[in-house]
């Protein structure tokens, strides 16, 4: 199946030819101006994927609804919620969602719960601070790291050090990355210069996933990449 990605359009040449270089259709997103100038262009605010229904922000709807005409389109207008950034900005995998149902709509919490366990967290960025693998986790957030180590779920914990986010001292771990395929997991930066990449990769070779990134880039957060490979 062609693997298809949305990308934050702040990523670099290098990254951009390296999709190209492994055939990875891709769309590069469209700066939300309801989001903080340092970070709207991250995917991860304005698209949530749950399986074959995709929730948009409405502000950027239009933009995207062509290249996502395959799945089912849902319009979602933050300002309805206090923090509004953090209502699409959900981490999950196959068994489990991370998020806290505060920080988002009754009815994307209902969807998530209907195929996986909820896990409470006080992260309202969720997404942004975790890497879910299928069977490990990897937080940059030591709260999220304390929570999921409480209910015996497999995680890691890693350095917000090193991780270059506009305005921000650092970043967060799950804004370098995204899955492209069960089996690869791309990053905008080279992950090699990461402080704590031999935990990304001996949990990665435990996964059997193939780590893809361009050599040489600094290792920046620029939102974690919504994938629609299935």
């Amino acid at each position: 199946m062609l693997q298809k990605i949305i990308v934050s359009n702040c990523a670099s040449e290098n990254f951009f030819e390296l999709l190209d270089k492994n055939s990875i259709c891709y769309i590069k997103s469209l700066n939300n101006e309801k989001f903080n100038n340092n970070y709207n262009d991250h995917i991860d605010l304005s698209i949530l994927r749950i399986d074959n229904d995709i929730y948009i922000e409405n502000s950027v709807f239009e933009y995207y609804k062509d290249f996502l005409k395959d799945y089912n389109l849902i319009k979602v207008d933050v300002s309805d919620f206090k923090n509004g950034e953090t209502v699409l900005n959900v981490a999950k995998n196959d068994k489990y969602f991370f998020h806290n149902e505060k920080f988002t709509s009754k009815e994307i919490f209902e969807s998530l719960n209907l195929k996986r366990e909820y896990v409470k967290i006080n992260q309202g960025y969720s997404n942004c601070s975790m890497i879910c693998f299928k069977n490990h986790i990897i937080t940059s957030d030591e709260g999220v790291f304390k929570s999921l180590k409480s209910k015996n779920i497999n995680v890691e914990l890693v350095t917000t050090d090193g991780i270059i986010l506009n305005g921000y001292k650092n970043g967060f771990i799950g804004g370098t990355c995204g899955f492209v395929s069960d089996d690869t997991l791309l990053f905008y930066g080279d992950v090699t210069k990461y402080q704590d990449y031999d935990i990304i990769k001996r949990v990665a070779d435990e996964e059997n996933v193939k780590i893809l990134f361009p050599k040489g880039e600094d290792f920046v957060d620029l939102g974690g990449i919504v994938s629609l490979w299935r």
